[in-house]
């Protein structure tokens, strides 16, 4: 797959993108307590029949067409039927243009997230349409008497950190990440030493998530030594790549003040798009270790950051009318204008006010 990167860095720095034709949220992004939370069965299995899915030229064909049969390896939540086969609608029949519809097929072994169609069908749907069925490893760890099904999940997912399978891995990976809250991030931690890049990073995103900064140096030094990305980018090629990005997206979303010595040297990437995200941050935070790094990036190469430091400062010192201040067009026209400004404000008035 092919993505140009400018392209790559608006899909994943917001959850609901048009680049689709529809909105639909971001790939590896699910919320899994809140899926446990919508699901009446939580199971995972293999798709063991489904009919062939056909293609139509109508553009909006009806939705769950055909049942498929998922034989169930075990639950996390619910229980199953007598059979241990569970009745799953989806769609046959799907248009020829990218489009909502949910496909199963013969052996897909999946984590599902379900509920009954109704009282008497004895049929289930997805409870999620995006994230209704998720890639999941066959591995499985051993049941304990604890019920409730986020802590049985978080022990599945991993017995899955074993898997042989790449791909499997770095799922059991993202979806630990996902669970917003972990008995213990020791797994994940070990794999650190994994010599695999890859894994690593999808670590240090999962941590991230976990809201574990722990990792957040060794991240600033992995992204300091990464090469300068591609102008487009090749999946599953460049994922590495793409990793770069997905991490700096995590990093913007930190609003913890003990971060903020970290976040200042990430502040100062090769990356323009990168820097603007750990600015993000630093707004947020408000943290008056910041100001001398924000007012460097009044000069910022990029006139957008330097627009953000500019606000980033004005916020900090409790924020209110200045008659001065640009618009954003008015600031990109003559950038190193306002930025001398904002310093002689910052001077005589800003910083008082902030130690106020």
């Amino acid at each position: 797959m092919r993505i140009q990167l400018w392209l790559c860095v608006t899909i994943m720095a917001f959850p609901w993108s048009p680049s689709a034709g529809y909105p639909r949220p971001a790939s590896g992004t699910e919320n899994i307590p809140n899926l446990v939370a919508d699901s009446t069965l939580v199971c995972k299995g293999e798709v063991t029949e489904a009919p062939d899915v056909t293609s139509t030229p109508d553009t909006a064909p009806p939705h769950l067409t055909a049942i498929a049969l998922v034989e169930v390896s075990t639950c996390f939540k619910g229980d199953p039927p007598p059979s241990n086969v569970i009745p799953v609608l989806f769609d046959g029949v799907i248009p020829v243009a990218p489009s909502p519809y949910v496909v199963l097929r013969r052996g897909d072994y999946r984590l599902f997230f379900l509920k009954p169609q109704d009282d008497t069908s004895g049929k289930y749907v997805m409870a999620d349409q995006w994230f209704g069925q998720l890639p999941i490893s066959r591995l499985l760890a051993a049941r304990t008497r604890d019920a409730d099904p986020l802590r049985q999940l978080e022990l599945d997912l991993k017995a899955g950190l074993q898997d042989a399978d790449h791909d499997r891995l770095l799922d059991s990976i993202r979806m630990l990440g996902n669970m917003r809250h972990l008995q213990s991030t020791a797994e994940l931690l070990a794999l650190l030493d994994s010599p695999d890049a890859l894994v690593r990073t999808y670590v240090y995103q999962a941590l991230l998530r976990l809201h574990d900064y722990s990792v957040l140096q060794e991240v600033d030094q992995w992204l300091e030594t990464q090469p300068e990305p591609p102008h487009e980018l090749l999946l599953p090629r460049d994922a590495l790549f793409e990793m770069q990005f997905r991490l700096i997206l995590e990093i913007a979303l930190i609003r913890d003040p003990a971060t903020v010595p970290v976040l200042l040297r990430l502040v100062n990437l090769r990356s323009a798009v990168m820097r603007g995200q750990v600015l993000q941050a630093l707004r947020a935070i408000r943290s008056p270790q910041s100001a001398p790094s924000l007012l460097q990036l009044l000069d910022d190469p990029d006139a957008d950051n330097g627009y953000a430091a500019m606000q980033a400062l004005i916020e900090l010192s409790g924020g209110g009318p200045i008659d001065w201040v640009p618009s954003w067009p008015e600031f990109r026209r003559n950038p190193a204008y306002y930025a001398a400004r904002c310093r002689e404000w910052w001077q005589t008035e800003g910083q008082q006010k902030m130690h106020r």
